[in-house]
């Protein structure tokens, strides 16, 4: 009996995210969207090329041929071959084309010499080695090996398990072939029939295995029964360790190490976090910062429990991120009287896991209390969920907060939202600034008369990238003339852009590029004439990270729906400080905002040298929102 253990290795789950809703600190997992599935699914269709699939269907029926060839050459021989009825109730089938004794399930092939003088004496030993094959099924055995290897063709071990199983198939067959004489007449019988032609490839052969271990297995006495009892215990401690690995995932959660570190570094304060809020001002540009202090210690229950709003390891549903989507993607409805009434949004389900993972109280809040039937669902399926694996915490099981976003979008009627892409200078934001910086003069005139502020150029970019109805955008009429005379010169030198997309096709789209004038008595270097360029402590990955850490998404536009990329400016001052932020692009004002409020709380930067000499330089930061879609 052969044991085979498969073992899963599972990626990585996507661990919740801890946010800040509301002044109430919760848990939150990824948002989850329900009504429009389906157009999901059609746009999320796997990208990897074809070539790996085509190279293993390929291999998949070469080696199915292969069986099939072999089983219509037995099939042929059978019919063809000259049959004869055995005591046991095979049949034994004489024919030119075998050049050995072979079996298959209850045939045993013979060549034609085998009523010979010459092979007479050894015949009865040649077939009690096939009847043995016979009788022990081997053909079964031999035929499942041969399917691994056209399933698994490509991997070594389906190869490797086919050829030790016909080892021991031959072990077996002589050892019960050599209780009907002597063992030495038997190796001899052997070694005369090593020198035979090629046997077909899934049969059991008279000789198939190695010679010289096929005759130590000869002389080798049985294993004591002792011997057979403690391998056999083998088993079963093998099946065991594979249902504890099998179920690895789901006993030891993944823990996050740089959540550990936020959660380790919040309970060393108390387990109270500050964040610093900056409101903008729209109509006086004036920002004003406060700072706001959570208190995330954890609380007692009405049964006298302590629930955290963070643990060190985070409560999961059974098997993770993945199957938790699965079972909401199985398990939610759209209800249709929301639907009728083209109801949508996002509801909050707040729960708390207790320590051995049962939800306790779910209840979602949702901004608009009209949809209460998306509310009466999500609470509908947070109720009838498993029990989760739950939060750990210094070794302890514990309770923990958990909000699971539940977002229900209709889809439109005929397709998805259309998909746009917006017209592009060549070589994007980076090249546009560079032309800018290269081709736009202050004009004397208005540097004389201390003039700056910021021109808004309205164009057409237009499906073959040239642009028309170049003009001037600003509401403010007091700029100097010849600051809009020199912004719209620059803006009609341009090169073709790259067209605005809509639904894959070419589209002329209105285009607004701010430039701004202004008088700086020392002006940022450019980028190009710098020996170091500025960084980020720790440079762009730890960027990346102190971007992720604390940009949020602006509340007006989550509920929007709204996406799209943000484009912001600064100066990296001689110190490493940050200054000077503008607005280069954004879809929303509060995008935009919400970059330079996060920027605002960067730790100093490396400014940017040349030679031995800092200097200061401008710094552009492009930054897409996305909505979640999970």
């Amino acid at each position: 009996a052969v044991l085979g253990i498969v073992l899963a290795i599972l990626p990585g789950e996507q661990m919740p995210v801890p946010v800040d809703e509301a002044g109430i600190p919760v848990l939150t997992l990824p948002e989850f969207t329900v009504g429009i599935q389906a157009v999901e699914s059609a746009t999320n269709t796997w990208q990897t090329p074809g070539f790996l699939w085509m190279a293993y269907w390929t291999g998949v029926m070469i080696m199915a041929l292969r069986v099939l060839w072999g089983l219509l050459k037995i099939v042929q021989m059978a019919r063809h071959g000259r049959k004869a009825q055995l005591s046991d109730g095979g049949v034994l089938i004489q024919t030119g084309e075998a050049k050995v004794p072979f079996s298959f399930f209850n045939w045993v092939f013979v060549p034609d010499t085998y009523y010979s003088e010459s092979m007479r004496e050894n015949n009865a030993l040649m077939l009690a080695h096939e009847r043995a094959h016979a009788q022990g099924w081997h053909s079964v055995d031999v035929l499942f090996a041969e399917i691994l290897c056209v399933i698994f063709w490509f991997h070594p071990v389906a190869h490797w398990y086919r050829k030790a199983l016909r080892t021991v198939h031959e072990y077996l067959a002589d050892a019960e072939a050599s209780r009907q004489a002597d063992r030495k007449q038997y190796g001899l019988l052997l070694i005369g029939q090593s020198q035979s032609g090629m046997p077909i490839a899934f049969a059991n052969h008279f000789f198939q295995s190695p010679l010289k271990q096929r005759l130590i297995m000869l002389t080798k006495k049985a294993s004591a029964p002792v011997r057979a009892i403690k391998f056999g215990l083998v088993a079963p401690l093998a099946l065991l360790f594979a249902m504890l690995f099998r179920q690895a995932p789901a006993i030891a959660q993944v823990v996050d190490e740089k959540h550990l570190e936020f959660v380790r570094d919040l309970e060393a304060k108390g387990w109270m976090s500050t964040d610093t809020v900056f409101t903008f001002n729209p109509e006086t540009y004036e920002e004003t910062m406060k700072i706001v202090q959570n208190s995330l210690v954890p609380v007692l229950d009405e049964t006298g429990k302590l629930v955290y709003f963070y643990a060190e390891v985070q409560p999961q549903f059974p098997g993770g991120q993945e199957a938790l989507t699965k079972y909401l993607m199985d398990h939610l409805k759209y209800p249709e009287l929301a639907r009728q009434n083209n109801q949508e949004g996002t509801v909050f389900v707040q729960f708390v896991v207790d320590e051995t993972g049962k939800l306790l109280h779910p209840k979602a809040k949702y901004y608009d209390e009209a949809a209460r039937l998306l509310v009466e669902e999500a609470e509908r399926v947070v109720q009838s969920m498993p029990q989760w694996t739950p939060a750990q915490h210094k070794g302890k099981t514990v309770r923990c907060n958990v909000n699971l976003p539940v977002k229900f979008a209709l889809a439109p009627a005929a397709t998805a939202k259309p998909v746009v892409i917006d017209p592009e200078f060549p070589g994007g934001i980076p090249e546009l600034m560079k032309f800018l910086a290269e081709n736009t003069k202050y004009p004397a005139s208005a540097k004389n008369a201390q003039a700056a502020g910021m021109v808004l150029v309205k164009f057409t970019v237009k499906e073959d990238g040239s642009l028309s109805e170049v003009e001037h955008g600003n509401a403010d009429k007091n700029l100097h003339p010849d600051l809009v005379a020199e912004a719209i010169r620059v803006v009609k030198s341009m090169p073709k852009w790259k067209p605005a997309m809509k639904d894959g096709k070419v589209v002329k789209m209105q285009y607004s590029l701010p430039i701004k004038f202004k008088l700086d008595a020392e002006a940022p270097s450019d980028l190009e004439k710098l020996d170091f360029q500025p960084e980020f402590p720790g440079g762009q990955p730890e960027l990346y990270a102190f971007l992720t850490k604390n940009v949020k998404y602006p509340e007006a536009a989550q509920k929007a729906g709204a996406e799209g990329m943000a484009v912001i400016s600064f100066v990296v001052e001689i110190d490493g400080s940050l200054s000077t932020f503008e607005t280069l692009k954004s879809p929303r004002p509060d995008f935009s905002d919400e970059i330079i409020r996060v920027m605002k709380l960067s730790p100093k930067w490396k400014p940017a040298r040349t030679g031995d000499k800092a200097v200061k330089v401008k710094y552009t930061l492009p930054f897409k929102f996305k909505m979640s879609s999970k």
